[in-house]
């Protein structure tokens, strides 16, 4: 690898997802596994494919326009093209090593947190109307 192109893997990695940020286990694009592609030519043009996490994701621009900025900071780099891979599935298996495991350390953080009852529902009384609340008083409803 070229000094320019790991500088631009640098920049890369100092651009968090947002999402994982709210989710708890702050994650760059890099680790998210969202680079689909990466090019840097002997002229310092960087040319990025990136995939977002999912079709409905609302933040993949301002991502994209986040490490735009930066990598056009990196020294040696004259342009910067990120275009968005739209036919790119995003799945965990697209994430780095050091990704996964950030991730699941969240994971066994959120499970020490709140207790999982796995089939909980399977042992709750079903019925045609559900059952009120203890403390509280059925509710009515008048036929018209």
């Amino acid at each position: 690898m070229s000094g320019l192109h790991d500088r631009v893997l640098e920049g890369l990695e100092e651009v968090i997802d947002p999402c994982s940020v709210t989710a708890g286990a702050p994650l760059s694009v890099v680790d998210m596994g969202l680079i689909n592609e990466l090019a840097v030519d002997a002229q310092g043009v960087v040319r990025i494919s990136m995939r977002a996490t999912s079709a409905m994701c609302t933040m993949i621009a301002s991502i994209m326009k986040v490490a735009e900025e930066r990598l056009a900071r990196v020294e040696g780099v004259t342009r910067v093209e990120i275009k968005l891979c739209s036919g790119a599935i995003w799945t965990e298996a697209d994430m780095t090593e050091r990704g996964r495991q950030t991730l699941e350390a969240r994971r066994e953080r959120s499970r020490a947190e709140v207790a999982v009852r796995p089939h909980e529902w399977k042992t709750r009384r079903t019925g045609s109307a559900a059952a009120p609340a203890p403390g509280s008083s059925p509710t009515r409803v008048q036929e018209l």
